[in-house]
């Protein structure tokens, strides 16, 4: 009998850390276990990418492997499930392929599709570039445009973006957030125009590349690194507004 299947055993899975004895026995645990299977995918989702950053770019899948997966999935009925199961349907797909197709990207869900609705913290986002607004118009709320990234850091534990040298900081500061920690940094940003750029502690470890959502008054261009999340707020045009988030996002690998 096997011994059971741990934290620990999941976490050496992702890392490909385990024999391929033990690593048959997760996939069985997997198979028997879709919500678990589903975090795994996620993990294993996020590792991907991180190492996709600093790879070149993978081949695209087979056809015929791009085809079987489609036939399992059918063969399943869960077309007509959430894309949250969809992703279940896809790790034991992939378990039964031997994770073959695991390898290559491009048979999953991605982020930008499963959710188009940006992330909790780009509200967070909102709420403090509109609250840097107000402090702006309040002469009794003076701004205070020196910080020090070092000090935010060992503070916090929120590492900031280098700025581009053409950018004027107007007022930095320290906010609370749903998930601890937050910081908004108001600057005139050249041909931007004022723009806030917000950093905050989120609960569950991702990577998202630099993401622009469009709102009734303003617009933002959101990324996530682990278990840091910033959003560059502003009203400058999309095209600006997202070459400065990606500068701002490279600043930060």
């Amino acid at each position: 009998m096997s011994d059971p299947i741990t934290e620990g055993d999941l976490l050496a899975y992702v890392d490909d850390q385990l024999d391929p004895a033990r690593r048959i026995e997760v996939e069985e645990h997997l198979a028997r276990e879709p919500e678990a299977a589903a975090r795994i995918m996620a993990d294993l989702k996020d590792r991907d990418t991180l190492r996709l950053i600093h790879a070149d770019p993978l081949p695209r899948p087979a056809e015929a492997m791009i085809g079987a997966a489609v036939r399992v999935e059918r063969v399943l009925g869960w077309q007509e499930f959430s894309l949250t199961l969809r992703r279940i349907a896809a790790v034991v797909a992939l378990i039964g392929f031997g994770w073959v197709a695991h390898g290559q990207v491009g048979l999953g869900i991605t982020d930008s599709e499963a959710s188009p609705k940006p992330p909790a913290f780009v509200e967070d986002a909102l709420h403090s570039h509109e609250t840097a607004l107000v402090r702006a118009r309040m002469v009794s709320q003076p701004e205070v445009a020196a910080y020090d990234s070092a000090e935010i850091l060992t503070e916090t534990g929120i590492r900031l973006p280098a700025l581009p040298e053409g950018w004027r900081v107007q007022d930095a500061q320290v906010f609370p957030s749903r998930d601890g920690h937050s910081v908004e940094i108001t600057a005139d940003a050249e041909d931007l125009g004022r723009v806030s750029l917000f950093a905050a502690h989120v609960p569950v470890f991702n990577v998202i590349t630099p993401t622009l959502a469009r709102f009734e008054s303003t617009k933002a261009v959101y990324w996530q690194t682990g278990q840091l999340a910033y959003a560059l707020t502003g009203t400058g045009s999309d095209n600006a507004l997202e070459r400065a988030a990606v500068r701002l996002s490279r600043t930060l690998q």
